[in-house]
């Protein structure tokens, strides 16, 4: 890590000294190599490279991160669940390791704030906290181990923000909720989408969600994704499926 060093070499005592006591405010522990933390809060528009040509910034700890996080919930939820399928477990999984949710773990802990560089809400991305909440998480693996990466992700992630018997409840994905609620029930369904231009001026998707060729509801969004899943949880709220597989619908949106 020697080229490391040299890099951050160039931030101050003071800018280390920071770092150092606002990380023992998020970590259950001291940090020891601050340069595995400072490549965990370097943003790619610095443009930092190494000497070999290697780019310096968050997203390589953030991929290390993500796959320790998922590690780390999987074991949990196996041990915590053992009645449960394959299938709930992954779902059970996603429910606690999807973006939103790592975002508001990001938001929470404050965490752009030890970003080595400001920018505007629109340059960092919608995902930036859940974002560096991984890269912090592949950082304490490189410095603490696997067993350090475990004890943050308890502390900051399980033991304070999971409650398995409302995350049974949550519904993730009301996309995936009514597809699979409509094949159980045999309904026929379809989600149709159309270009809407908003009179030139943007690209947007107009999605409507069709049930036994019937409009239910609709989304709209620059995301065709995005208005697909408004239009799901539109129709979830409208139809009120219930787990017995009957519907009792209210007013159309």
């Amino acid at each position: 890590m020697l080229f490391l060093k040299k890099i951050f070499g160039l931030n101050t005592i003071a800018e280390n000294n920071n770092l150092q006591r606002q990380l023992e405010k998020i970590l259950p522990f001291k940090p020891q190599n601050l340069s595995f933390y400072q490549e965990a809060f370097t943003h790619k528009a610095k443009n930092l490279k190494d000497e070999n040509g290697r780019k310096i910034n968050f997203e390589r700890l953030e991929y290390l991160g993500d796959a320790i996080i998922e590690t780390v919930v999987s074991v949990f939820l196996f041990k915590e669940l053992p009645l449960a399928t394959e299938g709930e477990l992954t779902i059970m999984r996603s429910k606690i390791v999807n973006r939103k949710h790592l975002n508001e773990l990001g938001q929470k802990l404050k965490i752009t704030e030890l970003l080595d560089i400001k920018l505007t809400e629109r340059q960092m991305g919608n995902d930036i906290s859940g974002n560096l909440y991984e890269a912090l998480v592949g950082a304490v693996f490189l410095d603490k181990g696997f067993e350090g990466a475990k004890k943050f992700i308890y502390v900051s992630m399980i033991d304070s923000h999971i409650d398995l018997l409302k995350l049974e409840k949550k519904i993730s994905s009301y996309k995936s909720f009514m597809i699979e609620w409509a094949q159980k029930n045999h309904q026929n369904f379809e989600f149709v989408a159309h270009s809407d231009n908003n009179n030139g001026k943007n690209n947007y998707f107009r999605v409507n969600f069709v049930l036994d060729n019937k409009k239910i509801s609709h989304g709209r969004s620059s995301s065709k994704k995005k208005a697909e899943e408004i239009a799901a949880r539109r129709a979830y709220y409208i139809i009120q499926p219930d787990k017995n597989g009957k519907k009792e619908t209210k007013t159309h949106s």
